[in-house]
């Protein structure tokens, strides 16, 4: 580990000397200097910032605009992805603080599913009203939930940036039936679930899952 350390330090200091003899150089290279300049400190910040922070890459598709709501009842923003403690396999946001500078540890602050009451996409309709069912994270031990179907059995992804039409199985974390508890998604719950509607363990049997879910709801529904 100190060996890495070491080299990155010596690649910097190496740069640096580069950097400086080829801006000794005609006006005419100043711009094209400038953008290596800005990219090297782009990339260094980004590096920096992976390794203080001990985060795996980004979970999902992209970086987002969250409304999180703390412990405390107090409302923040976030823009961030969602990222992976690589110790503890926790879910997690990052703040950008900017008041201090970007060497610091301090800018980046790290806020997990235990320090909030839930977690939501800043997204609006159309209309400018506010899309809160599909967006909305309950917190659990290590990621927050989102809803992906809701109906007699409702569904939960640990990504927000799924669809609620189509998304990954894989990314499901827990099922639901009617008003009970939320318990950890896996095809022997789900079975327990659905094993009285015929056509919902059709496509169970077929490994169809989604679409046992949500024919299971919608006859169901029928029924009620």
């Amino acid at each position: 580990m100190q060996g890495k350390i070491l080299s990155r330090l010596l690649f910097a200091i190496y740069l640096c000397f580069s950097l400086n003899s080829l801006f000794a150089q005609p006006p005419q290279f100043q711009g094209q200097l400038n953008n290596m300049r800005f990219n090297n400190e782009m990339h260094l910040q980004n590096q920096m910032m992976m390794q203080m922070m001990n985060m795996r890459g980004a979970t999902g598709t992209g970086y987002f605009d969250f409304v999180v709501m703390l412990r405390d009842s107090s409302k923040i923003k976030v823009r961030s992805a969602m990222f992976t403690d690589s110790i503890t396999k926790k879910r997690f946001i990052v703040m950008i603080d900017k008041k201090y500078a970007k060497s610091d540890t301090n800018r980046y602050k790290k806020i997990f599913p235990s320090q909030t009451l839930y977690l939501k996409r800043d997204v609006n309709k159309e209309d400018g009203s506010s899309v809160d069912l599909y967006y909305r994270g309950k917190p659990n031990d290590t990621c927050w939930m989102f809803k992906v179907i809701a109906g007699p059995i409702t569904a939960y992804s640990y990504l927000s940036d799924q669809d609620f039409m189509t998304f990954e199985t894989s990314s499901l974390i827990g099922i639901q039936l009617n008003d009970g508890p939320i318990v950890q998604y896996s095809e022997d719950n789900l079975r327990q679930m659905i094993m009285s509607d015929n056509a919902a363990m059709e496509y169970f049997q077929k490994k169809k899952y989604i679409k046992a879910i949500r024919k299971f709801n919608q006859n169901t529904e029928k029924r009620n």
